[in-house]
Parts: C-alpha cells; structure tokens; sequence
C-alpha cells in the first residue's frame, strides 16, 4: 500500500508534524510506502508567513478561524453567512482587526483553487490510501480535499486521525462526514500499520482496536498505547524539509527540528490540573531511556543540519537532568532545545539542563497565588513561579508560560494581590498571555463539571458557525466548551485589573525605545549592591550590609520569618523588621511569614561571604 499524508492548514509551518513523520517511519517498517506533502507551506508562501502564522498560532483555538476558513467549502449554504461569524465570534473576543480579517478574506478568495490543486497533487502520488491528521483547526481543511478525493472516479482509501479524532469525537466524525471511511482514534502507532496490512489483504479481515469503520455505532476497543517507547522508530521529516527548501519561505526562516522523549505525564497520573485536556487517551507516563533519547537528538540534528530543537513532551522526564542533559553538555552540540517542565525545578536541576542545552522551557506557572494553585492541582506555589523565573534569568534560560484565571471558587483577593506584585517582576520574562479558564475535552472541569463548580456545559459558540450539526452532534464532536459558574460569577471584572498589569509588564520588556528593566544583586566583601531600573523602582540603587545581606542572600529560595531566625541566630523580631524594609523597597515577595528575593543574583555568596555577614551590623539604604 502507498500511503500519502497531506499536512493542512493551519499546522505551524515552522516545524514538521510529529505525529505524521512517526508514522511514515512505521508504514515504511510494515513493509508499505509513505510520503508526507506539506500543504500548509504552501498556503504559507502564498499569503505571507507573517499572516498565516498569526491564524496558525497567535489567536485562541476556541474560536476556530482555521476551521470557517475552509468550513463553507465543505458545507456550503448549510452555515450561518460570514458575517455572522465576524461578528458574533471574532468582533467580542478581538475587536477590530483589519489585518486579519483581510487575511482570511484572501484565503477564503483562494481557497478552492488551492484545494482542488492539493487534491490533483495527492492523485498524482497514486496513493491507496490518504491519512489526515487533525490537530486543533485542522478538520475542515482535511474535509475539502477528502470530499474532493471521494468525487474522483476509484478514489483513495480516507483514513482519519489525530488529536480531534480521540474517544467520541472520531466517532461523531465517521458518523457525520461520509468522505472518511476509517478513523483511528487514540494512538495510532500499531493499530494504522494494521490497518495498512488489512486493506492489503495481509491480514485478517478483523476489527483493529482503535480503529472506527464507515457505519460504526459505538467506539471501538482502545488502540495499544506504546509501553515500550524505545521501539519507537526515528521520526522521517525529509518531506518536511525539501518543501520548506522548494518554497518562496526559503531564506526567511530554517525549519526547527521536534523529537518525543516521552508520553502521557507523570505528574498528571497522581494529580490532574483541572483544565489540562491532554492526554485524553491514556495519561501513563512511558519515556525513552537517556540513550535512546540521546542517539535520536544527535540523529536528527545531524540528518537536518538544525541546532534548534524543540521537544513535544507534556512534562520532562526528570531521570534525564541526571542522565541525558550532562551527556548532552560533554557532547557539546551546540543545540537550543525547548522542553516543557514542571515549575518546582531547583536552581541546580535549570543549570543542569542550561549545560546541556536549553535555551528555552514552558513551564506550568500559571498563577502566583497558592489557593488558585491549588484549584488547578497544579502542585507549587507561587514563590516557587518566582523563584523560577529569577533563576532562569539568572542562568539564561528563557521562559514563555502563560497566566490562567476565571477557575470556579477562585477568591477575587487573589487577583488584587496579583496586580499589586506585577510592578515587582518587570525585569523578569512576563506571560505570553493573561487568559481565561478554556474548558478542553478530558479535562477534570468536562468529566467532572458539576463537582467542579461548571454548570450549562456546551460546545464553544463557534462550532456553530463551522459545523451544520446539532446541538447533541457538536457535544459529541466539540473540544472546546463554553461554561457558567456555579454561583454565576462573572470573574472579567476582577481579572481586569490584572491584565492591565500584564500588559505594562509586557511593555516595559519590550520596549524599543529603551533597555528593559532590571533588578540586579551583585555580592562582594561589603555586602549586596542592588541596582534597580523597574518602572517601579524606589530607588536605583539599594546598599544592603551585614544581616539585611545575609537575609537577602537566605531568600533566593523561599524562605520563613523562623527558618531564618534560626539559620542567622537572630531574634525573629529582628528579622521581620529587615524583611519589612525590604518589601517597603519592593525588593522581595512577601506573604505570611514568607519571603523570596526578587533580584536577579548575579553573583553567588559562598559560605564564608555568610558567615561574615552574619556577624556584622545591619544596615540598609
């Protein structure tokens, strides 16, 4: 069998599909043919790549503006008119946007032109069968050249899959669209090369777990998860790579590389946070051993001549700060990796993956105040975002994450305390975004709703404007849910506030006309020198001198009015009195009877620098 994927709009066309790239490798293994087209580059090259990756990546998936892009080509009259969209979707979440509007104008001008010559290059691969994944806004691109494939006189086989197609929502779509004539669900990599086998009559003619079959009634036995990761083959991205070179993209921007060390999450197994949607299939945590992850990294930077390396796991394995990333910094390869990581990592686990190589991580910060923490079971405090955000600044780390309000039972106070800290952490990294609770399939807020403080669960109001389903169909097929709360609570008013504090936070990093803030600690034989450039600054510079440094240096981490009373043999009185002036001088967080150093230590005060300090006076200014 010959099997062809096309990668559609609107995948992210600075890097190649993982999922699709696994599974040509496992075709190919089984003995069958594959290829993949990168499609989405070409959409790309011909609107701008400016352009598309604005609807690819910067706006809320909620709002499908990938899927009513191609929607009213694949249904026709059967949708509301587009400005019923525009105006009922995209005006109240973005308000005036010309340059997107436009955008989509274009493409929707397009559109069937580059459908139809995506389709007459499928065909022109002879495929046998033609494997859609779909991720996120995925879907009605693949429905427009899946129905144009079935119009064809000896069409291809259409198989589904991806992240739309797990559990009900692969069956609510080989019910709804009749172009799809199999759909996996779940993880594909045994049960899509058995499918393979059986269309070529190399096996059985038996259902095949995780696989749903044209006129299907209910979803089928789960798909095998991969237990033994190592057996995993190397990722083929060779498609990827000659179409990006083949393009009017090329020159503007390289191609950077993902690999999979693990799958499923280890923390999600204990604890679910309450909004994470991932890993609807099976949230065991399985990872490749430091050996087998290693070879692949150096395989695949080498085979693609790319240094940047981005890793698609939900959390990192944390055996690999100890195994992987000291093997990574003697190879010395000259990577910028990404991994996504817990935020309780220790100054000396963030070195550790520095040394071997990322230069960027996202981490599950998501909020500064303990009791929204604890809502989202996310399993850290805020001290510890902070902590985190210092140190990655300290070593070099960058750090996009993201800030989450609107979760049910959440106290407005909260968001108060927020607001007030934000003018403290403008010389740290600041979100990429202040959004509101999203309510995703599997998430403990869609199985859990009522026990959660969800009431009137239902579709996201844009399906229906993409989709011409029923209310019980879109239920069915949805990822994306709209919400009330419990006590009816409307949390944009207290969330405001804070938003408006991201936003100069944000401006100030960014802004072109001068350097960004700056809150450094430098230590010598005096004591802490401090100097201050944030907008909110009390002043540029801070002498800190005996205790008050001593103190200072015992907040890196977080740290407790008698923890340090009794690592400095002082009075606790004595202590709060220097932690109060500091936090007078917005130089420390501070709650309770706890505090951690906002300053970036640009030095390290050793053991004998404390004992000093902590015989001699103390004195601030």
């Amino acid at each position: 069998m010959h099997v062809v994927f096309p990668v559609v709009p609107f995948a992210d066309v600075g890097r190649p599909a993982m999922g699709v790239g696994l599974l040509i490798a496992e075709a190919r293994a089984a003995g069958h043919s594959a290829e993949a087209i990168y499609f989405n580059v070409d959409l790309a090259a011909r609107v701008g790549l400016a352009p598309y990756q604005r609807i690819a990546s910067n706006f809320p998936p909620n709002l499908l503006i990938g899927e009513w892009i191609f929607a009213d080509d694949v249904f026709g009259a059967e949708i509301a008119a587009p400005e019923e969209y525009l105006a009922d979707i995209l005006l109240p979440y973005l308000g005036e946007d010309p340059e997107l509007v436009e955008t989509m104008a274009e493409i929707r001008r397009i559109r069937s032109d580059y459908l139809d010559a995506c389709v007459a290059e499928i065909m022109a691969c002879k495929p046998d069968v033609v494997g859609f994944s779909t991720v996120f806004h995925q879907t009605c691109a693949c429905l427009g050249m899946a129905r144009r494939l079935k119009a064809l006189p000896n069409p291809p086989v259409v198989v589904f899959g991806g992240a739309n197609c797990e559990g009900e929502m692969g069956l609510q779509m080989i019910r709804s669209f009749e172009w799809i004539d199999y759909v996996c669900s779940g993880e594909s990599d045994l049960s899509f090369p058995r499918l393979l086998d059986r269309l070529a009559g190399r096996a059985e003619d038996a259902p095949v777990p995780g696989v749903l079959e044209r006129g299907a009634t209910q979803t089928p036995a789960r798909s095998a998860a991969i237990m033994a990761m190592d057996s995993l083959p190397y990722p083929d991205f060779d498609d990827y790579f000659a179409r990006l070179a083949g393009s009017d993209l090329a020159g503007l921007f390289d191609g950077h590389l993902v690999f999979e060390t693990s799958r499923g999450c280890w923390w999600g197994a204990k604890h679910h946070c309450t909004f994470c949607g991932l890993n609807g299939d099976t949230m065991a945590f399985r990872s490749k051993s430091p050996e087998r992850a290693f070879d692949e990294i150096v395989w695949l930077a080498d085979r693609h001549k790319s240094s940047r390396v981005g890793c698609v796991d939900n959390i990192l394995d944390m055996k690999y700060v100890k195994t992987l990333f000291p093997r990574l910094a003697e190879a010395d390869l000259k990577l910028d990796m990404f991994f996504e990581v817990k935020a309780n990592l220790r100054r000396d686990q963030l070195q550790a993956l520095k040394a071997g190589g990322v230069s960027q991580i996202q981490p599950g910060i998501e909020s500064f105040s303990d009791d929204v923490l604890k809502l989202m079971e996310k399993g850290c405090t805020g001290f510890q975002n902070i902590q985190l955000l210092r140190w990655c600044a300290e070593i070099g780390i960058e750090v996009s994450w993201n800030l989450l309000a609107g979760f049910p039972r959440e106290d407005p106070d909260d968001y108060a305390a927020m607001a007030r800290l934000f003018p403290r952490l403008t010389h740290l990294d600041p979100p990429c975004a202040c959004g509101m609770l999203r309510l995703d399939r599997f998430s403990p807020f869609h199985t859990r709703a009522e026990e959660l403080g969800i009431r009137r669960m239902r579709p996201a109001r844009a399906y229906f404007y993409v989709y011409p389903l029923g209310r019980r169909e879109l239920a069915r097929l949805a990822y994306f849910f709209d919400h009330d709360y419990e006590d009816d609570r409307d949390p944009n008013a207290y969330v405001a506030p804070v938003q408006a504090e991201v936003g100069k936070w944000k401006a100030a990093r960014f802004a072109q006309e001068a350097a960004p803030p700056r809150l450094d600690a430098h230590f010598d034989a005096e004591g802490v020198t401090i100097h201050d450039s944030r907008p909110a600054a009390t002043a540029p510079r801070h002498e800190l001198r005996g205790l008050a440094a001593l103190v200072y240096a015992l907040c890196d981490s977080t740290a407790t009015v008698a923890g340090l009373a009794q690592a400095t043999g002082r009075p606790v009185e004595e202590i709060d009195a220097v932690l109060a002036s500091l936090d007078r001088a917005g130089l420390i967080a501070r709650a309770d009877t706890r505090a951690v150093a906002l300053a970036v230590f640009r030095e390290r005060p050793d053991s004998l620098w404390q004992e000093r300090h902590a015989v001699s006076e103390s004195t601030f200014a």
